[in-house]
């Protein structure tokens, strides 16, 4: 019998085929779900919370019943749900032994495999829309994938075998159904074999946006996804395909996968799959296999590829794999170990630290691919590349309740907005990627357990002859640097304990029952081979030192740094932010903008309930100039977006925010923008009523009304537009000024100032000012609010300024708005 060889591989060697269809044996093999405990720690708190929160509260009826009632008929991907809760609630289910839920899981899985119809199709398409030329919708491929590994994972753990048959009965469909003279995975619907110029095709999906990147058209391609990702939507069903070969040995499945490999270059119209040998040449970037692909996708194709290697033998898919994989690592990891622009990979560095980017998709299939590379060459790096994403980005990503994920966590961002409390497919990954994390501490090869990760936990090992050992963590890992291992074999036959020592730690130490083990380097494994006794302890000492870390592959004026202890990143949270230092900002950004001073004076503090640890508190600039020692967390907390026993805020709203990515104190722009908040405080402070323009809880005070749209220019926000208006205060016992600052460069601008509804000046913009901002002052008629009172008798203090466009531009940019008294 060989051995385990699946990402996944869940199932005890007694389920196994005779045979395992494979040629390179896996350098570790991961351990079934039997011999694993759930995990404890931090880890396990969110692991826990997302069993509870997530998993359990799930409405998986409600799709369980659209796979029984098949009524989609147009482009979706809401049927991936039923796959990745099945594998989610299968694995976690088992872990905890929650026999009640598990009870519910087989419910769920026996309604899934009543479902499949005779032909073996299982999913929620509509039969109406099912024709030989069309035997399956767009997204059919992308959610069986989920279903797939569902029915293969229930089969290896809970030794499920009608769970097996319905994946081959559904794998049989695609060979059946797509090949050669019939259907395929073209990009859109002109597929026809005749059509020559499939690149212009392709290309025809795009539409320009300026010079910077593409745009794709929402464009759905008939049984291959979404056009924008071509056929890499379609053909990322290999994945799960080899993995049913593995486990059936059925032939036709595997010369499929590669009849569907050999026509990728075709179907992609950009030669796509052949190009990943110049990826790996360094002569191409990931980004250039074709454009706009969705890293999620390009992931799970990498996934199979690898099975391919493992099958075939064939060195090409590893080198393909892994070319791309150093690509991404060299230019497009980020330092929370996350992934993706948007959805996507992008050119040179670009790695935005705000907005729409690391996705929680691209995150799960992300881990999954390092996983498995792991498994297969045994090299330490990628099992470093997890653990700096299972501490960092994937609890930061989870809501601390566990009943959500967010679609993009950035660096820098808001919170809560950003979570999708769904189901979507970002909180079914968030779900997944949570649920298989013990998957992914221990591995064993031959003679040898293997610890990966250091997460508190137990583990199993079956290492043969009669040999099996168990293996405890004792830890509280990253929170502390120390690990305590016991080791309990059923007999004192010699084996080898290897352990990952971290590359980012330079001195890591190791001990034998008190003695110390010599020559421990770091970046590597370390093993410890001898005659184990029942008892013995191994305690791993990994030292963390905080310190800045620079961005790299920043201009010299946007320069930033980051807080970092050992693969721990940390966050300014405002939620935790002290007043006593300085006034909470609604927003952490470059108009109040915490800064770096130096490596100095930075202390522990006190962990606030429920978060990882430990805390700290750094001595910062911040962006008035002034001086404050912020409270620091680990970024993976930064999903806590209540404090124990406050209200929740509204999870659409900007209650809170925070900030990895610092700015540099000696930093010109940095100062520049310091010197214009400490010019526009002192404006503050002689103004009778004044707007923020970049802060939405001051504009909204000031009830603006319009038709119009703000934009930043020069590290100020400017509203401009066809007409709109704010209601200002105004002093009641002297005349006032309405002051307005504008940009000297707006040229070919003619438009009203109106006070309440007198015009009080035409102003034309030009350049009179060229490269600088300048202020223009309005007198008020001061008629308008003296001795004037209300219906309710109270004096009249308030008047309504707007700006109305003369001409067929519009008014403004307005950079600035107040009201002080007349000079």
């Amino acid at each position: 019998m060989k051995t385990l060889v699946s990402l996944t591989c869940l199932l005890p060697l007694a389920l196994l085929a005779e045979e395992t269809p494979s040629i390179v044996l896996s350098k570790q093999q991961p351990l079934p779900v039997s011999a694993l405990s759930a995990p404890g720690g931090f880890t396990g708190q969110r692991w826990q919370a997302n069993l509870d929160g997530s998993l359990k509260k799930m409405d998986i009826n409600r799709f369980a019943q659209m796979v029984e009632d098949r009524p989609q008929k147009t482009w979706w991907w809401i049927g991936e749900q039923p796959g990745k809760w099945l594998e989610s609630s299968v694995i976690s289910a088992s872990l905890a032994k929650d026999e009640a839920f598990l009870a519910d899981v087989k419910g769920v899985l026996e309604r899934l495999k009543k479902a499949q119809a005779p032909d073996g199709y299982l999913g929620i398409t509509s039969p109406s829309v099912i024709t030989p030329e069309k035997p399956i919708r767009g997204m059919d491929p992308y959610e069986q994938y989920f279903t797939f590994h569902g029915l293969i994972t229930a089969y290896e753990v809970l030794g499920d075998k009608a769970a097996l048959e319905a994946a081959k009965k559904l794998g049989l469909y695609y060979v059946d159904h797509i090949g050669p003279g019939k259907a395929e995975f073209w990009p859109s619907p002109v597929r026809a074999p005749e059509n020559k110029n499939l690149q212009v095709c392709a290309q025809q999906t795009w539409m320009p946006e300026g010079t910077k990147r593409s745009e794709p058209l929402y464009v759905h391609s008939d049984i291959a996804g979404h056009t924008a990702h071509y056929c890499w939507e379609g053909t990322l069903v290999i994945d799960p395909l080899l993995r049913l070969y593995q486990a059936t040995g059925e032939k036709r499945i595997l010369e499929w996968c590669q009849w569907v490999v050999s026509r990728m270059d075709t179907w992609s119209g950009w030669d796509a799959f052949s190009k990943l040998d110049d990826v790996a040449a360094g002569k191409l970037g990931v980004h250039q296999l074709q454009p706009y692909v969705h890293s999620h996708t390009f992931h799970m194709n990498f996934l199979g590829f690898l099975r391919l290697y493992q099958i075939t033998g064939d060195v090409s898919y590893l080198r393909k794999v892994t070319g791309a994989w150093q690509d991404i690592v060299n230019r497009q990891l980020y330092i929370t170990g996350g992934v993706s622009v948007g959805e996507h990979y992008t050119p040179d560095y670009l790695r935005p630290i705000d907005g729409h980017v690391v996705e929680t998709c691209a995150n799960m299939s992300w881990m999954e691919l390092n996983q498995y590379l792991l498994e297969l060459t045994g090299e330490a790096k990628y099992a470093e590349v997890m653990e700096r994403l299972l501490v960092n980005h994937v609890f930061a990503a989870q809501t601390v309740d566990g009943d959500c994920y967010r679609y993009h966590t950035p660096p820098n961002g808001m919170k809560p907005s950003g979570f999708f409390h769904g189901p979507d497919c970002c909180t079914a990954s968030g779900h997944r990627l949570t649920a298989k994390l013990p998957l992914f501490i221990y591995a064993q090869d031959k003679e040898t357990a293997i610890v990966n990760q250091y997460v508190a936990s137990s583990a199993t090992f079956d290492l043969g002859k009669g040999q099996r050992v168990k293996i405890a963590q004792d830890t509280r890992y990253p929170e502390t640097e120390h690990i305590t291992l016991t080791i309990e074999p059923s007999n004192e036959k010699s084996f080898t304990l290897r352990l990952r020592m971290p590359a980012w730690c330079e001195k890591p130490g190791v001990s034998i029952n008190g003695d110390r083990v010599k020559a421990v380097l770091p970046g590597r494994y370390l093993d410890l081979s001898r005659a184990w006794k029942k008892g013995d302890v191994v305690k791993l000492s990994l030292p963390m030192d905080v310190r800045w870390v620079a961005h790299d592959h920043l201009a010299p004026d946007q320069a930033r740094w980051a807080l970092m202890r050992g693969p721990v990143v940390y966050a300014v949270d405002t939620l935790w932010w002290d007043v006593t230092n300085t006034k909470t900002p609604s927003k952490i950004d470059d108009a109040v903008a915490y800064t770096k001073v130096s490596a100095t004076g930075i202390t522990e503090a006190k962990t606030p309930p429920g978060l990882m640890g430990p805390a700290f508190r750094a001595r910062l600039m911040a962006g008035n100039g002034t001086l404050v020692q912020p409270l620091f967390v680990p970024f993976a907390n930064v999903g806590v977006w209540y404090k124990p026993g406050a209200p929740k805020p509204d999870p659409n709203s900007n209650a809170y925010s925070y900030a990895v990515w610092l700015h540099d104190a000696e930093n010109p722009r940095f100062k520049q923008a310091v010197k214009a908040e400490q010019e526009l405080a002192e404006l503050r402070r002689t103004a009778i009523d004044y707007v923020q323009i970049s802060a939405a809880q001051s504009d909204k005070a000031h009830l603006p009304q319009g038709d119009f749209r703000d934009g930043r220019f020069n590290e100020r926000t400017y509203r401009h537009g066809r007409q709109f208006s704010w209601l200002l205060e105004v002093s009641t016992e002297k005349p006032s000024d309405l002051v307005v600052t504008y940009w000297g460069g707006d040229v070919n601008r003619v438009f009203d100032v109106f006070v309440n509804e007198t015009v009080v000046a035409t102003q034309k913009l030009e350049q009179q000012h060229p490269d600088a901002f300048f202020d223009v002052r309005y007198p008020i008629p001061f008629e308008m609010v003296k001795d004037k009172t209300d219906a309710g008798g109270q004096k009249v203090n308030k008047v309504r300024v707007s700006f109305k466009s003369r001409n067929a531009d519009v008014a403004g940019g307005v950079f600035g708005i107040r009201t002080e008294l007349q000079k």
